[in-house]
């Protein structure tokens, strides 16, 4: 594996921390100390990406934000996403209904990328910010794979590692299935999903973002160890629901866009838990119609 460009690095650290605060400006100090940069290498990337307009500088209180540069690069990478365009409406409809806060994200390389949300920020830190990526791997992106041929199917296991043994790879097969049936997928909360949680609220302001990742690929691994993705429903039984997520297809019957269910507080019966999937089922199908999607038989 290539080893990144230390300059490119820093620089991605610099606009990655800013976009994970939107609505903050910091000084050259408070920036140098949150990522670990002398204060020299941070003025000569501060100067460079204001110069190009990618950040704006108070001009009294000397500190940075995001400039308005990065519209013109949001609005052409949106522009891979049309869905999104279409599913904002349905997203706030939705957030108002239920109370929750709705995400949309995309699957890009084997990364899940937020793209959009709607409805209250959580508290504690816990929204997840635009822009976060997750890696696809089981039992994370299960809504993306679950209606994948095959071969997509079988490269997202292998994704596990070689010492997955045989009854968790089958438990991630019935796990598919199960999301295939319902047509959304109800992830349960978790010891590592609270660990997971913690780590990606660390993220966007640690200093060194590398370990945080080495704690996330870490926490991920010990999910799929865990009771994760719920099975059957039993609509007497009471469950701590993390997420719920359920697919927008396209033309061509592929899984552009999910949304997903976030913010859940106490328990849901089984019961309630059907009854949040069918309301993001009717979103979801809302969305894949505006777009002329179909979904697969």
């Amino acid at each position: 594996m290539a080893r990144p460009a230390p300059g490119a690095d820093r620089v991605v650290r610099v606009l990655d921390f800013l976009a994970a605060h939107p609505d903050e400006r910091f000084t050259l100090s408070e920036l140098a100390r949150r990522l670990d940069l002398n204060k020299a290498t941070a003025h000569a990337l501060l100067v460079t990406l204001t110069d190009s307009g990618y950040l704006l500088r108070h001009p009294t209180e000397m500190s940075y934000g995001l400039g308005p540069a990065l519209i013109g690069l949001g609005s052409a990478a949106q522009g891979r996403f049309p869905a999104v365009d279409f599913a904002r409406d349905v997203m706030r409809s939705l957030s108002d209904e239920l109370g929750l806060e709705v995400l949309a994200s995309a699957a890009v390389d084997w990364e899940i990328v937020i793209l959009a949300r709607a409805g209250p920020f959580l508290p504690f830190g816990a929204s997840v910010p635009l822009g976060q990526r997750l890696p696809i791997v089981p039992p994370l992106g299960s809504v993306f794979v679950a209606w994948a041929d095959d071969a997509g199917v079988d490269e997202w296991l292998q994704r596990v590692g070689p010492d997955a043994a045989a009854p968790e790879l089958a438990q991630h097969r019935s796990s598919l299935a199960a999301i295939r049936e319902r047509g959304y997928a109800v992830a349960l909360e978790a010891d590592a999903r609270a660990q997971l949680g913690d780590a990606l609220a660390r993220l966007a302001g640690d200093a060194r973002p590398a370990q945080v990742r080495g704690v996330i690929e870490d926490v991920i691994a010990e999910l799929g160890h865990e009771e994760y993705l719920l099975g059957e429903v039993d609509r007497k039984v009471s469950y701590r629901v993390n997420t719920m997520g359920a697919p927008v297809f396209g033309p061509g019957g592929d899984v552009v866009l999910a949304l997903f269910l976030v913010g859940f507080r106490g328990r849901l019966t089984g019961s309630e838990i059907e009854d949040h999937g069918e309301r993001l089922l009717r979103a979801t199908r809302d969305v894949t119609k505006s777009i002329h999607g179909t979904a697969p038989t």
